[in-house]
């Protein structure tokens, strides 16, 4: 759900995902499941209970929604201009093959290095690996939701999947009214995680000139 935020500061949005159902689970909803399972451990007798060692899946308590249903959302609600612009998903299958070939061959000879530059932005993100996410997946409450003596976490959950996006949208427009600012950008997992990337080379490179000299 955060990822789907950081379109938010976009004027336009490309996706080929607008009809792909998924299921989603906020954290308020993961929330209450951790609590529901710690309360089953603590008991003295938990080893002998059969929640014990089981994984449970936990989603959002209403159907699977599809993504167009969270960019017409946005597109409603929010006080800042979102248009998105579709994509046919075959073609962009195509062209990930084309882009992880193009990765892999400067990987597998470095040489190739100093004449084809590395793909920036976020088309480098763009591989067949990326569409396995981009499937219909979902998920069911139906083990979580049984009761505590059923083998279950008698689980419920609190906010629907667009219940929890409006409350996100309630907070974006109310960001931008008070601050003025017409587009806020939200910082993705991906780009953090391309920026810790960054520092910690950018340190060893710090620390191995400092070792030489």
């Amino acid at each position: 759900m955060a990822d789907i935020l950081t379109c938010f500061h976009l004027l336009t949005v490309y996706r080929w995902t607008s009809h792909i159902t998924q299921s989603f689970v906020h954290g308020i909803n993961a929330a209450i499941a951790h609590l529901d399972f710690e309360a089953i451990l603590a008991s003295p007798e938990s080893s002998k209970l059969p929640q014990a060692g089981r994984p449970f899946v936990v989603t959002d308590p209403n159907p699977p929604i599809i993504y167009s249903d969270l960019y017409l959302l946005i597109k409603t609600l929010a006080v800042t201009h979102f248009r998105i612009f579709p994509l046919q998903p075959m073609p962009m299958v195509l062209i990930s093959y084309v882009i992880e070939a193009y990765s892999l061959l400067r990987i597998k000879w470095p040489l190739t290095r100093w004449i084809l530059p590395p793909v920036a932005g976020d088309v480098k993100h763009l591989k067949p690996a990326l569409f396995s996410i981009c499937t219909h997946l979902v998920a069911s409450n139906d083990a979580v939701s049984q009761s505590v003596k059923s083998g279950g976490l008698g689980y419920t959950g609190a906010l629907t999947t667009l219940e929890g996006m409006t409350q996100e949208l309630v907070e974006w427009n109310r960001v931008h009214q008070a601050t003025g600012v017409k587009n806020i950008s939200y910082r993705s997992s991906v780009s953090l995680a391309e920026e810790i990337q960054k520092a910690t080379k950018a340190s060893t490179v710090g620390w191995t000139r400092q070792d030489m000299q």
